[in-house]
């Protein structure tokens, strides 16, 4: 027996049983994964011409169980004439609900475009698409691009192409994969120009490009806030990608002389080999910073806190990188209900406690950083459970005691005060 939920527009990613996503039909329908595609449709919803035939947005989180899909198939999609769905993951992240849809527009000869969540091809996915490829290929550069100015044309070259529409619009506008954020540590590099405030360390914080373009960024806010209470210098970055190879040379310039990296952006960038480091990457600490994709209701009342997905993207896979894990300093909440589009907009509002904390901790690094090997108070701490001497430090098929004495060893040439090391493990 399942619990029965029907939500208009459908944002309402932990609740138990099915949920039923109502929204009345239109000629066009854009399934996105990314709440910041929907908060970009929704700020370009506005520009549109008084004409613009009338569309609906959905978050395919809400779109996973079969009967929810079935339903919201029967209802909405089965009276579109063009369907838009950006599915990031490939298509296993959501192949039962693709093949709804193909089998959809089957029956009804509407249009399917089928987009990657990303900017990296995927040209399977994409080939399950009815349009011509390079009318999917210019949609696709129009989301990967990003931003109001380019979701808006995005629109107009979908309603032209699919609908019968004139609008016309230009090619897709390039917007920059590496940019520096608003005026964080403005004020303090000014101070020490002047020689009125103190060099406590550089901070750097990295953050995903979609969300400087669609402007959730309150919790990038709140974190740089919080680090020059602590007379840090902060400079956010927004990237496309960390994975990109463009963004990994262009980042190795602005990142030369910072103390500490925060990084929110998720999954791991190597292969998990002997060098983990990122490219481009100064040797400093790495923090992973978490904005979960979770309510905060949900992580207060699940004793693991994060969803499943929050633990692979961004504790996990991280730490191939080496990165260490911090806080989820930021939740999503329903800020706004779009009535054009039916559907609520989600944004990331940051918990002032846990951005404290992060804030906090960065400081802390920091100084540790800047204090000298010789003078740091460094602790080995091995678990023993359960509790036999054959056992010790857990770690099944491995000599944990031997490596510790090879640890001790490095950290006594790197100029640590390490005495009295033991010959063997």
């Amino acid at each position: 027996m399942h619990r029965l939920a029907v939500t208009p527009g459908g944002w309402n990613p932990q609740t138990d049983g099915v949920i039923l996503v109502e929204q009345t039909p239109a000629p066009l329908v854009v399934l996105a994964t990314a709440d910041t595609d929907i908060q970009t449709l929704a700020s370009a919803a506005p520009r549109l011409s008084a004409d613009f035939p009338p569309f609906r947005v959905a978050n395919l989180l809400q779109l996973q169980q079969q009967l929810t899909i079935d339903t919201y198939a029967a209802q909405t999609l089965a009276r579109a004439r063009v369907i838009v769905l950006r599915i990031l993951g490939g298509k296993s992240y959501w192949s039962y609900g693709l093949e709804v849809v193909k089998e959809t527009v089957r029956q009804t000869d509407a249009d399917l475009i089928v987009l990657p969540g990303d900017d990296r091809p995927d040209p399977d996915l994409m080939s399950h698409s009815t349009v011509p490829l390079a009318i999917v290929n210019r949609v696709w550069r129009y989301f990967t691009e990003g931003g109001i100015e380019n979701l808006t044309h995005a629109l107009e070259f979908i309603a032209d192409t699919c609908l019968g529409s004139n609008y016309h619009p230009p090619l897709p506008v390039a917007v920059p994969k590496v940019g520096r954020f608003g005026k964080a540590g403005e004020e303090l590099i000014a101070q020490k120009a002047e020689g009125r405030g103190q060099d406590l360390g550089k901070v750097v914080v990295l953050f995903y490009r979609a969300h400087y373009l669609a402007g959730n960024t309150a919790p990038i806010e709140a974190l740089c806030e919080g680090l020059e209470r602590r007379q840090l210098e902060a400079m956010p970055i927004f990237v496309s990608s960390l994975r990109d190879a463009e963004v990994q040379v262009e980042l190795s310039g602005k990142l030369e002389d910072a103390d500490l990296i925060l990084n929110t952006t998720g999954f791991a960038v190597g292969n998990g080999g002997d060098d983990s480091k990122v490219p481009g990457f100064p040797d400093v600490p790495v923090l992973q910073v978490i904005l979960s994709t979770g309510t905060e209701e949900y992580w207060e009342s699940q004793w693991m806190g994060l969803l499943p997905r929050d633990m692979a993207m961004n504790v996990a896979l991280p730490e191939v990188d080496g990165r260490i894990i911090t806080r989820a300093i930021s939740f999503k909440a329903e800020e706004t209900w779009n009535d054009a589009l039916e559907t609520p907009v989600v944004v990331y509002q940051p918990r002032g406690d846990r951005v404290e904390f992060v804030a906090q901790l960065a400081a802390n690094w920091v100084k540790l950083r800047r204090t000298p090997p010789s003078q740091r108070r460094v602790a080995l701490i091995l678990a023993n459970y359960p509790n036999k001497d054959g056992r010790l430090a857990n770690g099944v098929g491995l000599d944990t005691p031997a490596s510790c004495v090879e640890i001790l060893k490095a950290l006594q040439q790197a100029g640590y005060g390490v005495a009295d090391i033991p010959e063997t493990g």
